[in-house]
This record gives structure tokens, sequence and C-alpha cells, in this order.
């Protein structure tokens, strides 16, 4: 039942958006398997078109929702490795306004039948939806949301990489450098933000252990690789 609860309302309406993140799991995450969608970052509001849902599902791959209909891919990331995920909105995008993309590469790309226009009910969540169901079953890092439709190009350039600089477009940064990996971490309750000042707070965590926990993170360069699960 852990999850992290940001201040960040999220790109509203139809505007352009890179959502993207590191991630490792083992889930069952198909439902006509006996799993669950697993729900890594997700905003808005739970009507038709409303969210913004970045997701595991069928397959197990990666999905992207906006409510009532979603685009998914085809590669199974439940492996237990770390996999960098991403999802882009581009308005102006034609027969591909939604990409998705798995370790920096194209994954798939089309369009939602019911379109876009994500709402401000839920501010910007890790790891749970909307509706307060389908949390995320795994470790999460690195979560970055832009104001702008990235690339290929430009995603794989910094998927590797910590990001310490002013980056054109970057809203909300969460690096999770905090706490001691696996250790004892009462206290370590906030998260903050390395773009503005959308700063969180973890719910349900236990903050001792190897899991619920800060934990050793996903392989990016920078001082220090530390994560939530």
């Amino acid at each position: 039942n852990d999850y992290v609860q940001s201040n960040y309302n999220g790109i509203s309406g139809s505007g352009a958006r890179t959502v993207e993140c590191w991630v490792k799991t083992t889930a069952n995450c198909v439902p006509t398997a006996g799993g669950l969608q697993n729900v890594l970052v997700d905003w808005g509001t739970f009507v038709t078109a409303g969210r913004f849902t970045l997701n595991i599902l069928w397959n197990n791959a990666i999905r992207i929702e906006t409510g009532g209909d979603g685009l998914s891919g085809t590669t199974p990331i439940n492996d237990g490795m770390w996999h960098h995920v991403a999802a882009v909105y581009d308005p102006f995008g034609g027969n591909n306004k939604f990409r998705l993309y798995v370790d920096g590469s194209l994954e798939t790309q089309g369009n939602i039948s019911v379109g876009i226009n994500s709402g401000t009910a839920t501010k910007v969540r890790i790891g749970r939806r909307v509706d307060g169901v389908n949390y995320f079953d795994g470790s999460i890092d690195e979560v970055r949301i832009w104001n702008v439709a990235k690339t290929s190009s430009q995603i794989a350039a910094l998927m590797d990489n910590e990001i310490c600089f002013d980056a054109t477009g970057l809203q909300f940064y969460y690096t999770f450098n905090q706490g001691t990996a696996a250790g004892n971490n009462v206290g370590e309750s906030t998260v903050y933000d390395q773009a503005n000042a959308y700063d969180g707070n973890l719910i349900g965590f236990s903050y001792v252990g190897g899991s619920s926990n800060w934990v050793d993170g996903a392989p990016v360069t920078g001082s220090s690789f530390q994560s939530i699960p």
C-alpha cells in the first residue's frame, strides 16, 4: 500500500508532455492471468480522457491510459531488472500523438480514441492510481515530467544520467537520492523535487529493511543511486 503523493498538478488539458522513470518489478500485471495493473505515475480526474496514467498491464508491458482507452506496448518488463520507460504525448503528432519507449527505444505509437483532457482533481501520484487502487509492486527511481514532447534521441541521451542543470521544460523531478539503502529511514518521509518546489510525501512506508523503504536505485550516472520501492 505504499505510494508517493506530490504537490504538482501535472500537465493539464491537452498540453504536450513527457513522463519517464526507471522501474524494477517481478509483478504479474495481467488481469486475465491473475495479475493486477501496476500504476507507475498518474494524475488528473477519474473521468473519460481526464487522467494520464503510465502503468504496466497487458503482457506485463507498459501502457498509457487517459481514462476510457489506452495504448499498450508489447515487451514484458517484469523480469526483475531495471528498465527505463517513457510516455510522450505530442498534440501535433498526427496519427501518432502518443508514443511509448522502453530502455530508450520506441516501443509503440498511435492515438487513443477518447483523446486527452487531463484534469486536476488529483495531483501527481507515484505508485497508485488516482482512484486509490492498483499500487505498484516494485522499485521506482528518477521520475521526471516535462511539458514538452521529447524525441527518441532526447530521451535516450538523458535516461542514464541524473540531471544537474536547468533543463528546458523539466517541470517535476524526483531523484529519490535520500536515506540509507535498506536501512533505518524513519523520518525520511519527504521526497524533494529537484526541478521546482513540488515536494511529495511517502505514504504507507515502513522505512526499515529491504522493502517498503529507500533501497538501491537505478543504474544512472551520479553521486548517489538511491530510490524507493
